[in-house]
């Protein structure tokens, strides 16, 4: 009995070791033979490209080793953050790597567990104080990179003045740039990026970080039967494994020490301890006594011997210290008896080189005595071409020489110079004839200048406007010369240089008036109008009125119409702002579609009776068929207490207010532009539409479906191809075959329409079903691949009867089908195509009745 005791009490311990070692267990997933993954390229250690553009970095190195662990071909894509989150929405990826976890993308993806935990703080220039966490951030433009979480964690507390770059790399450079003087992201990537640009002592990081995330891999929902395939390959991957890559790129392990071997080892021993001497605790008690004594010598004996062990590490070093010292003394040494050898060789060559040319010289001498004569006249040959060949130069540089008699005020010069000034030899070459020449607004700044010279004895070196005596043309000259002194030091000659620098100084104002100006419009610049603000923001300009302008609709025209009309259209806008203002008035374009004018000495009537000037302007211009329609919001301010920059936000608010009326109906006029547009540049597409939104129609009544959704059904119909204004017109008319280029071009229709649609109020559910009309009933559509019931009822409606249509009239490359042969295409891609249900009920019921009508 008491051995059966003991037995059970071992296997009970066994059985519970073998419990704390078991590892993770993953059920079997599909079988997969490749994973497309997708993944930020600029977020460094974790993934980043080298100067050959090649990925690296610690998630690169992860997936190689899953690779080799499963026989899985990965096949890794690195591009921007938003590019990659855009790109894993429409369904082009397998897996997107590098993600972090929120709310919102919980609803799209399923999420791997996280395998890296990222602080990110906010980083903000070191000359700017009290940036502690997210609630000091407000009033300032924060920078971060497109579709990064930390954009929703700002918006979440209230911070909406971010300016987004496409990644880590950009943000910092705009920090380098100081376009940029507070920016949040990973603390990794950003450190990086800092030394890597040499900017890290411009530039610290709150102590408490923004938030804490974790990276993770996900999958888009639908397809979690990736998700077990890359947990059980990446559990595949020991801890010494990740460690070593850790080590590679951070220098050092980071491992959990709960998940380290050792741990679990020390964990599983000491429960057996513990239950062991739990049940024979009276028998070991002595046991223990002895152990205790025994573990106390061999501590003293280790104590002593790691004493010993110091000890020798000490003299160790020192004898190295020394032996590495005497080394160098000695490399010392040997570097100065090589540097005195190589002098001592030099010198004889030297020496010898001497002695060989004054052997020579004596040798040449009298032959160098009787050429002397001959080349005397030689020189003289050559000092008269290089007195041509100066003469050319100073045409060419537009040079010209003087020599100006203190004493006399007479003055000589080069032709060059009479050419430069426009005069001939009969001219009056006194200081007067040359005052004569000066502009009139530079005669006194001159004449003053020169006595200066004169007084000082100084070098003469002065820029000048003249007015050319024989044309009367205005150009700007050099002056450079020297004072020459007789032997008593006074001043008796100025002899010097002038050129003719007009081209320099036309190109220098024109480079200054593009550091103030907006290149497009003409309008001044951010870098301007900042200047002003500072300049004006006194208390004799005092009523100072800003206004803030925002042109309405401006992405709906670029993304419809194209970049160049929307940039007619920000020229016409520049055109109606200046026409509606003040001489004084101080006009400038922030960017992008914002504008900016200061008003000094304006009250709220006067600006009033402004922006009703320039708004009666922009009802009269029109870029196209496209109106003008800009939103205004203002603020004055009136005492010098009064903080600029919260009146500027204050306007830039009021602004929006107004941008939330006016820029919906401004949408909604432009939509019917777009519509209009199109079907005039092709009105096959316009009997498209209509014939498309009349069998919507006739299915939405054989469906019975309420009169409302009837007519959005009709509508959606007839907008289904609005997306088709931004494709070249060569392409939608082309008669032959559509090249791969041109196809990829005609599939952006459905997106760009959704685009579109989305930003006009009340179409948000017509532009989903525009964004879907080219799906397919067994998921190989466009643009996100959705499959059966996955389609909302309307874009499968749309699809059958675009296709019916565009079987059944003629097209740019083909003649109309007859209705049997387009029927029975239907049916033939009933179930892949095209809901196989609907199908039957528009051959039945719409195809029929137009029969019989």
């Amino acid at each position: 009995m008491k051995n059966a005791s003991w037995k059970y009490l071992l296997f009970c311990i066994l059985g519970l070791a073998f419990l704390l070692s078991t590892t993770r267990v993953y059920a079997a997933p599909p079988e997969i033979k490749t994973i497309s993954v997708v993944m930020d390229d600029n977020y460094p250690p974790y993934s980043f490209r080298d100067s050959q553009g090649n990925l690296q970095g610690i998630t690169i190195d992860q997936w190689k080793l899953f690779e080799q662990k499963t026989g899985i071909i990965v096949n890794i894509t690195g591009m921007t953050w938003n590019k990659a989150y855009e790109s894993m929405l429409h369904g082009e990826f397998d897996v997107i790597d590098t993600i972090s976890y929120n709310s919102n993308r919980a609803q799209i993806y399923d999420f791997s567990k996280p395998y890296a935990t990222i602080d990110v703080p906010i980083f903000f220039q070191k000359n700017i104080s009290g940036i502690t966490d997210v609630d000091s951030l407000k009033g300032f433009t924060i920078a971060a990179k497109k579709g990064d979480n930390c954009i929703n964690v700002l918006k979440e507390h209230g911070i909406t003045n971010i300016e987004e770059y496409d990644s880590s790399e950009a943000v910092v450079q705009a920090a380098k740039d100081h376009k940029a003087v507070i920016f949040t992201m990973g603390k990794p990537p950003a450190l990086y990026y800092l030394y890597k640009m040499g900017i890290q002592d411009n530039f610290k990081y709150s102590s408490s970080p923004l938030y804490t995330g974790q990276f993770y891999r996900a999958v888009k929902k639908g397809y979690s039967g990736y998700l077990p395939t890359i947990n059980n390959g990446f559990a595949k991957i020991s801890e010494n494994e990740y460690q070593a890559i850790d080590k590679k790129w951070f220098g050092l392990t980071n491992i959990p020490f709960y998940d380290a071997p050792l741990f679990r080892l020390i964990i599983i021993f000491g429960v057996a301890v513990f239950l062991v001497v739990l049940l024979l605790f009276l028998w070991n008690r002595t046991l223990q006594r002895m152990v205790k004594q025994k573990t106390s010598e061999l501590l003293n004996a280790l104590s002593a011997r790691q004493k010993v062990e110091a000890e020798i590490r000490e003299l160790n070093a020192q004898l190295e210290s020394r032996v590495i010292e005497r080394t160098m003394q000695l490399e010392d040494l040997n570097s100065e008896l090589e540097e005195s050898n190589a002098m001592l060789e030099e010198e004889i060559v030297k020496r010898e080189k001497v002695e060989e040319d004054i052997r020579k010289l004596n040798e040449e001498l009298e032959d160098k005595i009787q050429l002397r004569t001959s080349e005397l006249d030689t020189l003289n040959a050559v000092l008269e071409q290089q007195n041509t060949l100066l003469s050319e130069s100073q045409k060419v540089a537009r040079l010209g020489s003087y020599v100006m008699n203190l004493l006399t005020k007479e003055w000589k010069c080069s032709p060059e110079l009479h050419e430069i000034f426009g005069i001939d030899a009969a001219y009056p070459h006194t200081v007067e004839g040359w005052l004569g020449i000066i502009h009139p607004d530079w005669r006194a700044q001159f004449s003053s200048y020169l006595m200066q010279v004169e007084g000082a004895q100084q070098r003469f070196d002065y820029e000048y406007k003249i007015v050319r005596i024989h044309d009367g043309e205005e150009r700007w000259v050099h002056g450079f010369g020297k004072i020459e002194l007789d032997h008593s030091v006074n001043a008796v000659r100025l002899i010097g240089m002038i050129q003719d620098v007009t081209d320099r100084k036309l190109t220098e104002e024109k480079i200054i008036y593009l550091s103030f100006h907006d290149r497009l419009t003409g309008l001044y610049n951010r870098r301007y109008f900042e200047e002003e603000l500072k300049r004006l923001d006194v208390e004799r300009n005092y009523p100072l009125t800003l206004v803030m302008a925002d042109v309405n609709g401006l992405k709906l025209i670029n993304d419809s119409f194209g970049h160049a009309v929307g940039d007619e259209l920000l020229k016409n806008v520049a055109k109606v702002l200046r026409n509606g203002c003040r001489r004084d008035d101080i006009i400038a374009r922030l960017g992008g579609d914002e504008f900016v004018i200061l008003l000094p000495h304006t009250d709220a009537a006067e600006t009033e009776q402004i922006l009703k000037r320039i708004k009666a302007l922009a009802t009269q211009e029109k870029v196209g068929s496209i109106e003008i329609s800009i939103s205004f919001g203002y603020e004055i301010k009136r005492y010098e207490t009064e903080n600029i920059l919260d009146l500027f936000k204050k306007a830039e608010d009021y602004m929006y207010k107004r941008k939330l009326f006016e820029g919906p109906s401004m949408r909604g006029k432009t939509i019917k532009t777009i519509i209009r547009t199109l079907h005039e540049k092709n009105k096959r597409e316009e009997q498209h539409s209509h014939r498309v939104s009349t069998l919507c129609q006739s299915m939405g009544e054989a469906l019975g479906l309420p009169e409302g959704e009837i007519q959005e059904l009709k509508s959606v119909g007839l907008l289904h191809d609005i997306g088709k204004i931004a494709i070249d017109e060569k392409i939608l008319n082309k008669p032959g075959k559509l090249t791969n280029e041109e196809w990829e071009e005609i599939k952006r229709h459905p997106e760009i329409g959704y685009r579109i649609l989305s930003t006009v109020n009340g179409m948000a559910e017509m532009a989903e079903y525009v964004l879907a009309h080219h799906e397919r009933w067994d998921g190989s559509g466009y643009p996100k691949g959705l499959k059966g019931e996955e389609l909302p009822l309307q874009p499968r409606i749309i699809a059958i009867a675009d296709a019916y249509d565009a079987m059944t009239s003629v097209r740019s490359y083909r003649g109309a089908l007859p209705d049997e042969v387009a029927i029975a295409e239907l049916q033939k891609n009933a179930g892949i195509q095209f809901d196989p249900e609907l199908v039957k009920l528009f051959i039945n019921k719409v195809v029929q009745k137009h029969h019989v009508q």
